[in-house]
C-alpha cells in the first residue's frame, strides 16, 4: 500500500504541529499510524482474552495443559509445544494479534512478589 490520501485540512493541521515540533508531517503521521496500530494490537489482544477466560471451562476439559490459539474470537488451533504451536500460527496468519496462552487449572496466572520494604513497614 503505497500513499496514503489524506484531507487537505488534515495535511494543513499536520504541517502546523510539524513546524512547532521541528519535525516533518510524514514523521507526525507515522507516529500517528504507529500509535494507532498498536491500540488496536491490545485491544484485538484484549478481546481474546476476554474469549478466552469465557471459554475457559470448556478448554480445561478438552486441552488441559495444551496451548491454545484464539483469533477472532474463536479457537482456532492447540499444540502441547508452545514453539510449534506460533510456527504453525504465524504461517496461516501473518503479521496479526493471534492470542496463544497455556490452558491451565485457572484462567488467570498469580504472581505473588515479596518485598522485603513493604513487609518491613507491616
Amino acid at each position: 500500500m503505497n500513499g496514503l490520501a489524506v484531507s487537505a485540512g488534515t495535511i494543513t493541521r499536520l504541517r502546523t504541529i510539524a513546524e512547532e515540533e521541528g519535525t516533518t508531517p510524514q514523521e507526525l503521521a507515522e507516529r500517528a499510524i504507529r500509535r494507532f496500530l498498536r491500540y488496536e494490537t491490545r485491544r484485538k489482544m484484549q478481546r481474546e482474552t476476554d474469549v478466552f477466560r469465557a471459554m475457559h471451562a470448556e478448554l480445561r476439559g478438552r486441552y488441559p495443559d495444551q496451548f491454545v490459539a484464539i483469533y477472532r474470537g474463536r479457537l482456532i488451533d492447540h499444540d502441547a509445544d508452545q514453539l510449534t504451536l506460533f510456527r504453525r500460527v504465524d504461517e496461516r496468519y501473518p503479521n496479526v494479534p493471534v492470542l496463544i496462552k497455556q490452558v491451565l487449572l485457572e484462567s488467570e496466572e498469580v504472581y505473588t512478589f515479596r518485598s522485603p520494604r513493604i513487609e518491613d513497614e507491616l
